[in-house]
């Protein structure tokens, strides 16, 4: 995996500045885990191992699917589907990393669809333009 760069400007970040400190964290560990694309495997289970591999028995699914919904709604993040799988993006990745690779690991979001993701349990929708 490459390495990752962090501008300072992230310090003046408003849509940083409205995430807890737990979904910063999130979104600092998913920029090491991204591929030169900005994308990557969007299965809690999946994100729990890759950003918290030393915290599985501490961090629950649920803060990470609670987590990427707050990515989501700061438009750090998108989140998307692909033959039948969940992917994300992030969502000013070729503004601040380099793309390295000739291609992705993972399929690109399609133009024009939406999204729907659960963001709690009484199932308020939240849409997600990709």
């Amino acid at each position: 995996m490459p390495n990752r760069i962090i501008k300072e400007s992230i310090c003046t970040s408003e849509n940083l500045d409205n995430l807890a400190p737990e979904e910063e964290i999130f979104f600092y560990r998913l920029i090491t885990q991204c591929d030169d694309f900005g994308r990557m495997d969007a299965r809690p289970q999946i994100l729990r191992a890759k950003c918290f591999p030393l915290r599985t028995d501490t961090i629950q699914l649920t803060d990470i699917e609670t987590w990427l919904q707050s990515l989501v709604k700061e438009n750090l993040i998108l989140l998307y589907e692909a033959d039948d799988k969940s992917y994300l993006q992030m969502v000013t990745w070729d503004k601040h990393q380099q793309k390295r690779a000739q291609k992705s690991k993972y399929p690109a979001p399609t133009d024009g669809s939406i999204i729907m993701q659960s963001s709690d349990i009484t199932c308020n929708q939240v849409y997600a333009n990709v």
